[in-house]
């Protein structure tokens, strides 16, 4: 079946023209469709060239020469291309110095755009875009000790601040309840790099991650602004939640937190930490990689992941997995559950446990990668180009491809 493309909505994707769920719809496809990402892109740049360009007045010399001309009272005295034929020679060098023109136009109008002091110019004129309200998600983990939700108490003072000397980079926020607090060198409505914002139970505050989304900073929460430049827009999120909604490039917009890091690959998602550092992410749309000591999780859209500081990165699942399942994987990600955590998995897997499958190859003892290649072949079929063998000797090239098989099934 042909591959459906969306390049006649990409203007209106581009301006958030589209429903939610064509919003979403599209923003996935993005992640998986090279062709509408190239076009989408190349659309994306020429819009930002053009709100680039500042609008002029014509001096009225200019004005007195076109009613002369129009009046026949002056002839031009010079054209760029005469009068001879189309292919003639001094049309062809006219066509050359307009080529040099546009493209020196071009040029400048892009490394304004991209160099380090137009970015901030850009960042500086950027209107915030208002992003839709979306319905609380549930508790980091049902541990009734946990403790994320308390109310800060108002006389704890922000952390130190870590602003480089003399920099000015910052990012756009407004207020949506309460009073959200911001550390030294920010302004009423901009967040400097190296402060802090804090909420309370009351507060709540959207921040414009540059020009390529915003991040929802929910009640009893403190981040951190970390850097911002052409390459790359760094938070850290100290403790409490946020919602990322962001559309850019893979690995543009980063969230540190005190057990992972959390590379955005073109999504929305909801990060929560605790009080002790520990981490719950829940991605609604695209992708996003969670990382820490050289490990990964790829977690995809209807699925999940925990981070335990001090114990490690833990392997995704589905948000409709049973509850059998999920307890079998938190004793094998953080109480050292071993092949009898394996095994109630494997005895308790239904379909969309294949996120987890798939993570689980390269994470399990070496007796339990067999069961495991078993379990997900299942439910999708090896590529031609993956066999038992590669799998089991953790052929990257192999792992790679039958991991793309288990996104597409994902999707479907």
């Amino acid at each position: 079946m042909a591959q459906k493309h969306y390049k006649k909505e990409l203007g209106a994707f581009i301006d958030h023209e589209l429903s939610k769920d064509q919003q979403h719809e599209i923003g996935e496809h993005l992640m998986q469709c090279g062709e509408c990402r190239s076009e989408h892109d190349r659309i994306k740049l020429g819009a930002q060239l053009a709100e680039r360009m500042e609008r002029g007045d014509a001096g009225p010399h200019v004005w007195g020469e076109i009613e002369d001309r129009l009046d026949g009272r002056r002839t031009p005295q010079m054209s760029l291309i005469g009068p001879t034929p189309h292919f003639g020679f001094r049309n062809w060098a006219g066509y050359a110095v307009a080529a040099v023109m546009v493209t020196a136009l071009i040029s400048a109008a892009y490394f304004a755009l991209f160099s380090p002091s137009g970015y901030q110019q850009r960042q500086d004129r950027q209107a915030h875009a208002p992003a839709e309200n979306n319905a609380e998600i549930a508790a980091i983990t049902d541990d009734p000790g946990n403790t994320n939700n308390s109310v800060l108490e108002p006389d704890v003072a922000l952390p130190a601040e870590t602003q480089p000397a003399g920099s000015e980079a910052s990012w756009e926020f407004e207020t949506i309840s309460g009073s959200p607090r911001v550390g030294a060198g920010s302004g009423k409505d901009r967040l400097a790099v190296g402060a802090f914002m804090e909420t309370d139970a009351a507060s709540r505050a959207r921040i414009a991650v540059a020009d390529i989304g915003n991040v929802e900073i929910q009640p009893n929460s403190l981040v951190k602004l970390v850097g911002t430049d052409p390459t790359q827009h760094r938070l850290s999120l100290e403790r409490g939640r946020l919602r990322a909604q962001i559309f850019a490039p893979p690995r543009l917009f980063i969230v540190d937190t005190p057990s992972a890091v959390a590379v955005d690959l073109g999504c929305e998602y909801t990060l929560d930490v605790d009080k002790g550092g520990n981490s719950f992410l829940h991605v609604t749309s695209g992708f996003v990689a969670l990382e820490r000591d050289g490990r990964e999780s790829i977690v995809p859209a209807g699925a999940m992941c925990m981070t335990r500081k001090g114990k490690g990165l833990g392997t995704p699942f589905s948000a409709e997995t049973s509850k059998e399942f999920r307890a079998a994987l938190e004793r094998f990600d953080f109480a050292a559950g071993g092949s009898r955590a394996v095994q109630a998995m494997l005895e308790t897997r239904e379909f969309y446990d294949i996120i987890t499958l798939w993570h689980l190859l390269t994470r399990v003892q070496n007796a339990d990668r067999d069961k495991i290649f078993d379990a997900l072949a299942a439910y999708v079929e090896p590529p031609s180009d993956v066999t038992r063998e590669g799998i089991l000797s953790l052929n990257k090239k192999m792992l790679a491809s039958w991991r793309t098989e288990v996104e597409r099934v994902w999707f479907e």
